[in-house]
């Protein structure tokens, strides 16, 4: 009886954690299921709803033990067919707000070509920016939309098939970062923190 009670409130904390994230969007982009990160305390959901093209695809486990703590990164989302795939973000918040956008990619050979693609990014319909990694790396874009619903797109350049392994959104004070359209990132570092946001 006291077992079961402590696995229920053990329940009821990891959920009360995973909602207390409020103006964010956290996809483990190709995961078949949604998962908790204790380390950072936030809820990855699968991309079920937020795309309609591409495959679920898995790193080659010969990278799992590099990736231990970050399960978000077994897992990604390939898109063999056609030019451009979209994911559609639907922040609470809505138009005229300011949100961090990161994009997460770990090819981990999940292909067996040991050779990662190069391909383009695109937030609606404005250039982002070109991706070709050779290991983990990530982007990160200020975006302040003009519509309820944001759009990041993979646009295949002919030079491998594009992914991605995570996708994040975070809403922003509107008083931060005081400009319209998109700020890319040149260099973030965190200062403050015990934890670095990984």
């Amino acid at each position: 009886m006291l077992f079961e009670l402590l696995l229920i409130c053990l329940g009821f904390g990891i959920l009360a954690r995973a909602q207390n994230n409020p103006g964010f969007i956290s996809i483990d982009c190709g995961a078949l299921n949604g998962h908790l990160d204790e380390n950072l305390t936030i809820y990855y959901t699968t991309d079920v709803g937020f795309v309609e093209s591409g495959q679920n695809m898995q790193i080659s486990p010969k990278y799992f033990n590099q990736i231990s703590s970050m399960q978000r990164l077994l897992n990604l989302r390939s898109f063999p067919n056609g030019t451009r795939n979209c994911y559609t973000l639907q922040p609470k918040q809505g138009k005229n707000n300011r949100y961090l956008i990161r994009a997460s990619f770990l090819y981990g050979d999940y292909d067996n070509k040991f050779q990662g693609p190069t391909f383009d990014l695109y937030i609606d319909a404005n250039y982002w920016v070109t991706i070709n990694p050779s290991s983990y790396m990530y982007e990160e874009v200020i975006y302040y939309p003009s519509r309820d619903y944001i759009q990041v797109c993979l646009v295949n350049l002919g030079l491998g098939t594009p992914y991605i392994s995570v996708l994040e959104l975070r809403v922003l004070d509107n008083s931060t970062y005081v400009a319209s359209g998109a700020l890319g990132k040149w260099y973030r570092d965190n200062i403050g923190s015990p934890m670095a946001y990984r």
